[in-house]
């Protein structure tokens, strides 16, 4: 039975969202439906197959079919295109009840025309290709770590949630951990939005030493667009870099987890599990902002999964759709 679209997304209005629709629809959410509206609250837009990717379904085809029910019920939508996408392609970010999910306590109330207006302005953002990309980056991680026994990638944090430790003077970054045969890689990510020169580009490392001294978090993992972007930043050796640990990286190397980063003053090569390794840091331990409740779910959807710490310590592995 096909889910009619509701009147009030349908034509979006400017009347916020009555309470009784909200608590009516979210009884209807499944466990992957909240994870996936929340997946969408943290990283803004996924796609049909990156969602597929890290656990949503089985299938991009089951995945599109549950995706559109939940846009025509107003959690999800699709953001605009010059081209006639089908659901397989689509680009997926926050409807209206998924935005009223994130309204905090006294804040405005939502609307859907609100709503759509900033889905219009994400669409035409100039920073979404880099955020596409930079989620992409997650994406593969969290599908190798579901392949691999003893892998997870146990964090994927967006600048939302990294501005709790970062601060909102900081500039937008990126927070991961991969786990691997018991050995935790916690790193900043650092994209190349292109626009800028490489100068601007390494001039952005300079907030990174204070803020490792501060979290205990030391390594970034710098990805530039090309080789040659990449090959501009290796004059990077010549800063006072304290501890921090810089590795840089371009899309024509590979695949993330493989060996692709070079670490700044190095001539090869190392694979993410190879730089350093961290200190337990759920969330990293910030002593001027204090414990940080971590906002992001888990990046990949697996209701079976045991603690963190069980896969740490090799003790589970992931099992897909049987």
């Amino acid at each position: 039975m096909k889910t009619p679209h509701h009147p009030q997304f349908s034509v979006p209005s400017a009347s916020p969202i009555p309470a009784e629709l909200f608590l009516a629809e979210i009884g209807r959410l499944y466990t992957r439906d909240r994870w996936a509206v929340q997946m969408l609250v943290e990283h803004r837009t996924l796609t049909t197959a990156q969602l597929t990717a890290l656990g949503f379904a089985e299938t991009p085809t089951s995945a599109a079919r549950r995706l559109m029910i939940l846009a025509r019920r107003g959690w999800i939508d699709r953001l605009p295109t010059n081209i006639n996408l089908n659901a397989l392609d689509s680009w997926w970010c926050l409807g209206p009840l998924g935005a009223e999910i994130t309204r905090p306590d006294g804040g405005a109330r939502v609307t859907p025309a609100r709503v759509y207006r900033a889905r219009d302005r994400l669409w035409v953002h100039q920073s979404l290709v880099s955020l596409l990309h930079t989620n992409q980056f997650f994406v593969d991680l969290a599908a190798q770590a579901r392949t691999q026994p003893g892998t997870d990638l146990r964090t994927w944090w967006s600048p939302r949630t990294c501005a709790m430790v970062t601060g909102p003077e900081r500039r937008a970054t990126w927070h991961g951990e991969y786990i691997h045969d018991r050995g935790r890689h916690g790193f900043w990510f650092e994209p190349d939005p292109g626009g800028i020169g490489a100068a601007a580009l390494a001039d952005r490392v300079h907030s990174y030493p204070p803020l490792a001294e501060r979290t205990g978090l030391a390594t970034l993992l710098f990805q530039t667009a090309d080789p040659q972007r990449e090959d501009e930043l290796r004059h990077l050796d010549r800063r006072n870099l304290r501890q921090l640990t810089i590795a840089t990286s371009n899309p024509e190397q590979g695949h993330p987890a493989a060996p692709v980063w070079q670490p700044i003053g190095a001539h090869h090569r190392l694979a993410l599990t190879e730089l350093p390794h961290t200190q337990q840091l759920w969330p990293p331990d910030d002593p001027i902002r204090g414990h940080v409740e971590p906002l992001a779910p888990h990046p990949i959807h697996d209701p079976d999964r045991p603690g963190d710490e069980a896969i740490a310590d090799g003790d589970y592995t992931y099992q897909p759709y049987l």
